[in-house]
């Protein structure tokens, strides 16, 4: 069996360094809104990496730039099944959910992120968004 790399298991072997120089291209893509250039990167690492969650993290954030919630929400929740324990899948699944209209569902993920790592960067995320929500400023999901 082939040994594994120091990027999540994967039977690949890619690097740290590697791996963040193909993931920041993808968000360099995701900025300048070449979305089909940035979802081929990230589909590339996924298919690397088939065992970090970070590229279906990335797939949800080209999928969510181009108001595709439900498929940004596929990404994120294939994000959470590679990595049940991490706390910003389940953060952008709520942010999904939010702009879904599917409010009590969006809640649960998003308080789910803030107990899953209390004083991390998903916490911090999800709990703009709640305020943000409570805050009425969100847009209406679309119908």
């Amino acid at each position: 069996m082939a040994e594994s790399s120091e990027i999540s298991n994967s039977l690949v072997p890619v690097g740290r360094q590697q791996a963040m120089v193909l993931l920041e291209t993808g968000y360099l893509w995701l900025d300048m809104g070449h979305f089909d250039k940035a979802r081929d990167v990230f589909a590339g690492a996924a298919a690397l990496m088939p065992k970090s969650e970070v590229p279906q993290l990335g797939l949800g954030a080209v999928e969510f730039a181009q108001g595709r919630h439900d498929k940004a929400l596929q990404a994120y929740r294939s994000a959470q099944r590679l990595a049940p324990q991490a706390a910003l899948p389940r953060a952008h699944a709520g942010e999904a959910l939010l702009f879904m209209g599917k409010v009590p569902e969006a809640l649960k993920e998003l308080k789910a992120a803030m107990d899953l790592e209390p004083d991390g960067d998903a916490a911090k995320l999800a709990q703009s968004l709640i305020q943000a929500k409570e805050a009425g400023i969100l847009p209406p999901a679309k119908k």
